[in-house]
């Protein structure tokens, strides 16, 4: 099996994407690793006028890179060289949250500085005296429902840790076999998605499209079909 893997992060992760092809080689699943850049310096594409983190240019170049792509597991950076007051991996998170092709899917949050992150949210505690506004950073990380919050020095081991818990769906399965004969057309048995070929199913399916449920219904009764007929022969 493939696992699909996002690393979202303002620095090229080329030697991290590396490392990770080479802690699964012996696994029993292959990792897909992408990047994705969001910030100063390798993805200054999404720096907006004002010279912070657009995320309307993120979500436009998100689409444009990768569309209907499914993911297993993203990982955001923390700190994406944005300044005081800027985007960070928390609100990138909570954009990702509201885009149906990556809401299910798991994430994480690294940091170089995540000891002086940490510091940072239990001084803001202590100089003020006000928990409420303390806790209300520690509440926003749990509501995000991520996987975990690691070093960045680990996080390639933490990802390979994480993903390999992740379980197969039967969509991976149908999506999968679907990509590897993506330029066949698709046969006509089955109205739904006639005339696209099987690449462009594949990213039916994986966008949840509402006629995606259908065809795997037809696809199910398609094969017991030709079970029946089997052992009728």
């Amino acid at each position: 099996m493939v696992k699909q893997l996002l690393i979202v992060d303002n620095d090229d992760q080329s030697d991290a994407i590396d490392k990770i092809n080479n802690l699964v080689k012996d696994k029993p699943f292959k990792i897909n690793c992408l990047q994705f850049k969001v910030g100063l310096p390798d993805g200054n594409d999404v720096i907006g006028e004002n010279g912070h983190i657009d995320m309307a240019l993120v979500r436009e170049k998100y689409e444009r890179e990768f569309g209907a792509r499914r993911f297993h597991l993203i990982a955001f950076d923390f700190q994406l060289n944005d300044g005081d007051g800027g985007v960070d991996g928390v609100s990138l998170i909570k954009t990702f949250n509201g885009i149906g092709k990556t809401r299910k899917a798991s994430k994480i949050l690294y940091s170089s500085e995540l000891t002086e992150i940490v510091e940072e949210y239990l001084n803001d505690y202590k100089n003020t005296s006000n928990y409420e506004r303390a806790w209300g950073k520690f509440k926003t990380l749990i509501k995000l429902e991520i996987v975990d919050f690691c070093k960045r020095e680990d996080y390639e081991e933490n990802i390979v840790s994480i993903i390999e818990k992740i379980s197969e769906q039967e969509d991976d399965f149908i999506i999968e076999q679907l990509r590897g004969l993506k330029d066949l057309n698709f046969s006509a048995a089955i109205e739904i998605y006639e005339g696209l070929n099987l690449d462009e199913i594949a990213d039916k399916i994986e966008s949840g499209d509402s006629e995606s449920l259908k065809f795997k219904r037809k696809l199910i009764e398609l094969a017991v079909a030709h079970l029946a007929h089997l052992n009728n022969g």
